[in-house]
């Protein structure tokens, strides 16, 4: 449910990923130095435009999905694992506790109900 990668026009390299990171995430209070090895090393089958699509409805739903269901310190890259679950994998694929399967859920849900052509977004994919 996220972009296709041939949509993609730039390339994923550190600092357009640090550019994305810092655009998006620069006043939210996370810890965010595991993220940039996470996309770049970890997921290195999502293009940048697909990175940019999970960073942009993580910080929309921050404040509503996140924040309210995680205490103390969060890592952009626990945020960046949940939406990468809820966006790419079927649910019976998702791991985890209860909350953590709760907390992709709502974020999956948040998604939908904010995305505008959330239907393009599916038939394409």
């Amino acid at each position: 449910m996220i972009p296709k990668k041939k949509l993609n026009i730039y390339p994923k390299n550190e600092t357009n990923v640090k550019a994305l990171i810092n655009h998006y995430f620069a006043e939210l209070e996370l810890d965010t130095q595991s993220a940039m090895e996470f996309i770049m090393v970890e997921k290195t089958s999502l293009e940048l435009n697909q990175v940019e699509f999970l960073c942009r409805k993580i910080n929309e739903g921050f404040i509503n999905v996140f924040r309210p269901n995680l205490n103390g310190k969060i890592e952009l890259k626990n945020l960046l694992l949940y939406s990468v679950d809820a966006l790419t994998k079927n649910k019976a694929e998702w791991k985890g506790s209860r909350n953590r399967l709760r907390i992709t859920q709502e974020f999956l849900d948040f998604v939908k109900q904010t995305e505008i052509d959330i239907d393009y977004l599916e038939r394409n994919n």
